[in-house]
């Protein structure tokens, strides 16, 4: 689940639209994403095991309930279109698949933007809710890697 966090001063920024605390959450629908793979006797689902690993971990993981706790200790959770969240450059707004080369790297085809495919994300899904990423720049900004403080390279270059 995408999650991003953040605070928007309320006394430097009172007519945001979120002012104060809030938490911004994609908003997935679990019923459909934990549907079973079995499929029909004419057309049998395929990876049925796998999807029903993946089914157990999401429902124990009670995304939902998640969602209630971080509404009540942050104030104000808000909801946002998941579609193409880590997808989507950050930068110039160009989606496509191929911008995700790997899990977690995000390189943008279009402008060459290069980031954590996560903290791209995070940055988009503030971006849906109309607030600002964040309130200062941090080290992924600068095409750094937060984990190993190296550049951020080709996913392709050895």
């Amino acid at each position: 689940m995408g999650i991003a966090t953040g605070i928007v001063a309320q006394r430097h920024a009172p007519d945001e639209p979120y002012a104060g605390r809030y938490v911004v959450v994609e908003n997935l629908d679990t019923k459909a994403m934990t549907q079973s793979a079995r499929g029909t006797v004419e057309q049998p689902g395929r990876n049925v095991k796998q999807k029903t690993g993946l089914n157990r971990s999401i429902l124990a993981a009670s995304w939902g309930g998640l969602e209630v706790k971080l509404a009540y200790k942050a104030g104000e959770l808000v909801k946002v279109n998941p579609a193409h969240t880590s997808q989507t450059c950050s930068v110039c707004g160009h989606a496509h698949r191929d911008n995700r080369p790997l899990q977690a790297v995000f390189a943008c085809r279009a402008c060459g933007f290069r980031a954590h495919a996560d903290h791209n994300a995070a940055v988009n899904i503030l971006a849906r809710a109309g607030l600002p990423p964040r309130a200062r720049p941090g080290p992924r900004d600068r095409g750094f890697c937060t984990t190993r403080g190296d550049p951020v390279g080709d996913p392709y270059d050895p």
